[in-house]
């Protein structure tokens, strides 16, 4: 079940900052470092939702295998959505644009009509509606309109099954993404854009996060904001590591301390060290020196002696 951290006060940390405490009559120093190979959070094997994204210059997101946004969504469709509701909802009038009536020679057979909204008729761009599939029957009529729909269709068709938010992508020094509703810089109008959708289907959100149909919406729309974070944070390179030092000998100050590294570790996505979990990994008593305001915060300085040989 997806349970949404209790929000903690934040400490954050960047790299080679540090933090020094002691625990249990010991001085322990931790060196935050930037992880420059961090793993990308879409390449793990139990994502939830589906993040699509289309770029001309990045690879973004998920492996889907669609050439473009209305393949994907078609798709989704196929793999999601019965026949019959397809059906239904073109003879019903749900998907502007399409519309089915009895074929004039045989009453049992179904003529598909499209408006201007799909495509254009060669020749005449005024027509406002025109012959499309003649004398089909119900599933042919599926089969046919299905390579038609468009994104609009497909998520009107998609309701019931998934939760999705639009993907903004923010391009300046540098890329940066977001979801949901488009703020700033996301709504900058010339380094900014839509470059696709995260979705989370229904099902697999109940399944694997202990959801039902009260809350399956309220807790993909949660997750799904967790991971887009993750996944900015990947883009951005806010994820960092640390190497965890104790003091061997101490004769008075710092200066004197002669620290000896005894554990390192990577991977931990955001710069708050509480959110992102390298605290509560340090252990060590660093958490309660947190808690109880028994800590001291640094910089690391690389330094470099030069000497002579002959």
């Amino acid at each position: 079940m997806l349970k949404l951290r209790e929000k903690k006060p934040a400490l954050n940390l960047y790299d080679d900052n540090t933090i020094k405490w002691e625990n249990d009559g010991k001085r322990y120093c931790v060196h935050i470092q930037r992880d420059s190979e961090p793993e990308n959070p879409r390449e793990q094997e139990d994502n939830i939702d589906i993040m699509a994204c289309w770029h001309s210059r990045y690879t973004l997101g998920d492996k889907t295998g669609d050439a473009d946004p209305e393949a994907f969504w078609r798709r989704l469709v196929r793999e999601n959505v019965p026949y019959d509701e397809i059906y239904a909802a073109a003879k019903g009038g749900k998907l502007e644009g399409i519309r089915l009536a009895p074929n004039d020679e045989n009453p049992k057979l179904i003529d598909v009509y499209e408006t201007y909204y799909l495509r254009t008729v060669i020749g005449n761009s005024d027509a406002s509606e025109c012959l499309e599939y003649e004398a089909l029957t119900e599933s042919g009529v599926v089969e046919f309109i299905l390579d038609d729909l468009t994104i609009i269709h497909c998520m009107t068709l998609m309701e019931p099954y998934a939760e999705w938010m639009p993907l903004w992508l923010y391009e300046h020094s540098g890329i940066t993404m977001s979801c949901g509703a488009r703020v700033y810089p996301y709504d900058d109008e010339f380094d900014a854009g839509q470059v696709g959708w995260i979705v989370a289907l229904k099902e697999k959100i109940i399944n694997d996060l202990c959801a039902d149909e009260t809350n399956w919406r309220k807790r993909a729309l949660d997750y799904m904001k967790i991971d887009v974070e993750a996944y900015d944070q990947y883009l951005t390179g806010d994820v960092y590591g640390y190497a965890l030092y104790k003091a061997d000998k101490n004769d008075g100050n710092d200066d004197d301390i002669k620290w000896v590294e005894v554990d390192s570790c990577w991977g931990f996505f955001g710069s708050d060290i509480i959110e992102s979990g390298l605290a509560e990994n340090v252990d060590t008593g660093l958490l309660e020196a947190i808690r109880d305001d028994r800590y001291e915060i640094g910089e690391a300085t690389l330094r470099t002696y030069s000497y002579y040989t002959f």
